[in-house]
């Protein structure tokens, strides 16, 4: 039996104050994001990049900005997807610098198809991740469920051709009386005087 997968669109916006260890200098140019999946029994892991910021954050107050959307599949009981943000030396090595979890109760809950504006503290990528190293922004949408709509209510219903206005042997309420004459009571009038 194949396993259900969650269809996401995280589209990662800008990571802030993010530094390099250990020196602590402000992460600058060659910054880019992966999104990673956890692994299930029926599928590996998986991971997606943005483009590199080669503008040194430009659009973002001197920090990283991507506001770039992947898609990413999300395996059946996974219980959260890993941002991490990386840097690309100018000797072309890579490196990790800091990362965040991100629980799949935070975008799961809502309306169907719902975006969802989230900010995760970063931790440092090395060692036991304990020591904070910014903040990322991303939103969150769920593309596997639609929402669908109610169906519209019934048409009113409409009086039946043998209503008619009272004195006239139909009745104003669309049901035709029980044997019962309408009108007015023989011997009065219509202010319900007695008649002479």
């Amino acid at each position: 039996m194949a396993s259900r997968t969650m269809t996401l669109e995280v589209t990662v916006v800008s990571a802030e104050e993010v530094v390099l260890p250990p020196t602590r200098r402000p992460l600058g140019r060659g910054a880019y994001a992966v999104v990673r999946t956890a692994a299930s029994a029926s599928s590996p892991a998986a991971a997606v990049c943005t483009r590199v910021d080669e503008e040194s954050g430009g659009d973002c107050n001197g920090y990283p900005y991507w506001k770039e959307t992947l898609r990413v599949a999300l395996p059946e009981g996974a219980r959260w997807l890993d941002v991490e943000i990386c840097r690309r030396r100018p000797n072309g090595q890579v490196e990790a610098v800091a990362a965040a979890s991100v629980p799949v109760g935070d975008f799961t809950v809502g309306p169907p198809g719902h975006l969802h504006c989230l900010s995760y503290r970063l931790f440092d990528a090395s060692g036991c991740r304990t020591r904070r190293n910014g903040i990322v922004n991303i939103t969150v949408r769920r593309t596997d469920v639609k929402y669908t709509a109610p169906p519209p209510p019934p048409p009113p219903v409409k009086a039946p051709a043998y209503a008619g206005a009272s004195g006239s042997g139909g009745s104003c309420y669309g049901v035709p009386p029980a044997g019962a004459a309408m009108g007015f009571p023989v011997g009065f009038t219509a202010n319900g005087k007695a008649c002479a």
